[in-house]
């Protein structure tokens, strides 16, 4: 997330460029599309990383889902809390991202326009979105879970 609100800054914010000096010495960053092309890229990469740590955290408290669905939760409301589960990590991942590509321009043009925050915001914002939809794939998979089976085996 910080990769890509810093790309998008210099793309969007700054009209492709970023100038300024780093230690008495002038910098410039400038975007090119393979640069916006490996920040998406390792966005989708780390959504796909949410999905495996959702995944991976149902199998692990699968007795404790079919305890829940054996009391009353229906797959709808096990299928939300996984997407909470997904979109807080989305939420806490992306701003974390944002604020420290935020911290790096600012840092690297020596001022904190308006333009930068609103790039900043609206990157923490997609990868949350980008995580809860990929939390859809585990929450996906709870159906599958057999609460009489899991819970005999518990």
């Amino acid at each position: 997330m910080a990769a890509l609100t810093l790309v998008t800054a210099a793309a969007w914010a700054f009209r492709g460029a970023i100038v300024g000096s780093l230690l008495g010495d002038v910098v410039s960053l400038s975007v090119r599309g393979a640069d916006t092309v490996a920040a998406v890229a390792t966005v989708l990469l780390g959504a796909a990383a949410v999905a495996d740590v959702l995944y991976l955290n149902i199998r692990d408290r699968a007795a404790e889902l079919a305890t829940l669905r054996a009391i009353g939760w229906t797959d709808a409301e096990l299928g939300r809390l996984v997407g909470y589960e997904g979109l807080t990590l989305g939420l806490v991942g992306s701003t974390t991202g944002a604020a420290v590509g935020l911290a790096s321009a600012a840092w690297l043009i020596g001022a904190l326009p308006g333009a930068l925050i609103l790039v900043a915001a609206l990157v923490a914002l997609a990868g949350a979105v980008v995580s809860a939809l990929a939390a859809l794939v585990p929450a996906a998979l709870l159906p599958r879970l057999r609460p009489a089976r899991l819970l005999a085996e518990e």
